[in-house]
């Protein structure tokens, strides 16, 4: 395959994973090669090994004879995903105190300002919480000095999107939520500075599972 191939490849993979974690395609649909040919303006070769490439990601499945389908979700599979990008976290939290030097201190901070500021906007918009959301919980695990440990959180958390899209609007609009949200953003800094192992696994991992309840609501009403 040529570079311009590979190139589509990529472009039409980013734009389905996009498309399927922000619920445009849901769960179960089928995916008709033609129609997604026209959606994407791709060719039939690249647009394959982009499914190929999501089934791997678990967010498409392939039935014999049938064609591409998304991925289902489900109440098990939400507690399961959560549950390990709990551990996951708590744990590159854990090697990043070990590792994390003054810029990776300063980078945290920085994140929390930019996070922080945002939030007390009278008007936010979702996807740029969002960016500064995902940016500080970055910030706080880039000192774990693991590649390949960053790659499972990663993937768990592009897993997880598909999930958080159910209340996410909701609970970003609340101001309550958002204040309680916030406060322990604050402390996840605070504790990574003081470099409390303890205290930050904890709260880390109250913090990622906080969700799971209010996500259930909302699955057991699709």
């Amino acid at each position: 395959m040529d570079n311009s191939n590979k190139n589509t490849a990529a472009q039409i993979l980013d734009s389905l994973t996009n498309d399927i974690v922000s619920g445009e395609f849901y769960p179960k649909q089928k995916l008709h090669i033609k129609t997604l040919k026209e959606k994407y303006n791709v060719g039939t070769s690249p647009l394959r090994e982009a499914l190929s490439q999501l089934i791997a990601k678990d967010l498409v499945i392939s039935e014999n004879q049938r064609g591409f389908y998304v991925s289902d979700i489900s109440i098990d599979d939400l507690y399961d995903i959560y549950q390990a990008r709990a551990k996951i976290e708590s744990l590159c939290l854990d090697m990043a105190i070990d590792h994390g030097d003054d810029y990776w201190e300063a980078n945290i901070i920085a994140a929390s300002h930019r996070l922080n500021k945002y939030s007390k906007l009278k008007s936010i918009d979702v996807n740029e919480w969002q960016n500064r959301h995902s940016l500080f919980h970055d910030m706080l695990v880039s000192g774990c000095k693991s590649p390949r440990l960053l790659q499972i959180r990663d993937s768990l958390f592009e897993k997880s999107k598909r999930y958080r899209n159910l209340w996410l609007k909701e609970n970003v609009s609340d101001s309550e939520t958002l204040k309680v949200n916030q406060s322990e953003h604050a402390e996840l800094m605070n504790l990574a500075l003081e470099r409390d192992k303890n205290g930050i696994s904890k709260l880390i991992e109250n913090h990622i599972m906080t969700p799971v309840e209010i996500i259930k609501k909302s699955l057991s009403q699709l």
